[in-house]
């Protein structure tokens, strides 16, 4: 699932929905003043009740643009959720190696942990140095889900460059699915503010080629990071 490709239509049908109101409704308002001074009156030049169908028209066309927006952002987020990817994953009699794998990633003041159901390996570290920030690992090509939690408070889990962003809530789950076509790693923040330590709270997604990822399982030894 291409989060950034699904972040840059919303978002750029958003910018031109939102351009096409300014541009009315700005040269409504100076049509409206030039017309207004160039014919000074001693009395408002109309009545409002006189002009209801156009100011119910209006109504309308920005209750709709926004109506619009609206069932855009949901049904692309609920297409990110249980798009295409989980549908075809779940057919049956689809291959063991093509189902999504699940990871349960913790938050907590201030780092993170994944797990992985099925297997002892975990994956932990403090965040207080580069060095020290958690390393989640996933395989390259297949479906992933991550299962998202908290411990303590509120955080949110967020890959930049894959536009990837989601809540964790103490005491909720909540669950994203991603693919990764490229083996690679990527750095992930918490872009919620949780306190002291919050800006140190980094980590890593680093997607290995499969036969790599089933080594990692079974060890628990970190592969080694693709050259670049």
């Amino acid at each position: 699932m291409d989060y950034r490709r699904v972040f840059d239509h919303v978002f750029g049908l958003q910018l031109w929905i939102a351009g096409g109101v300014f541009v009315v409704v700005a040269g409504l308002l100076l049509g409206a003043l030039v017309f207004n001074r160039a014919r000074r009156r001693d009395k408002l030049p109309f009545a409002a009740a006189e002009h209801n169908a156009i100011e119910i028209a209006f109504a309308v066309f920005l209750g709709g643009a926004a109506a619009f927006l609206v069932w855009l952002s949901l049904s692309n987020n609920h297409r990110l959720d249980y798009g295409d990817t989980l549908a075809v994953a779940q057919q049956s009699g689809l291959p063991a190696g093509q189902q999504p794998v699940r990871v349960d990633v913790t938050a907590f003041q201030w780092c993170w942990s994944a797990a992985y159901p099925g297997s002892t390996t975990t994956v932990s570290g403090s965040c207080a140095t580069p060095a020290d920030r958690p390393v989640i690992v996933v395989p390259q090509g297949r479906p992933v889900e991550f299962a998202i939690t908290s411990r303590d408070v509120a955080h949110a889990f967020w890959i930049p460059d894959l536009a990837l962003k989601r809540d964790a809530y103490p005491d909720h789950v909540n669950t994203v699915l991603m693919t990764f076509p490229e083996t690679g790693q990527w750095l992930g923040r918490c872009s919620e503010y949780c306190g002291t330590y919050h800006k140190d709270m980094d980590f890593f997604v680093r997607a290995v080629p499969p036969e790599q990822y089933q080594a990692f399982l079974q060890t628990g030894s970190l592969p080694a990071r693709a050259a670049a």
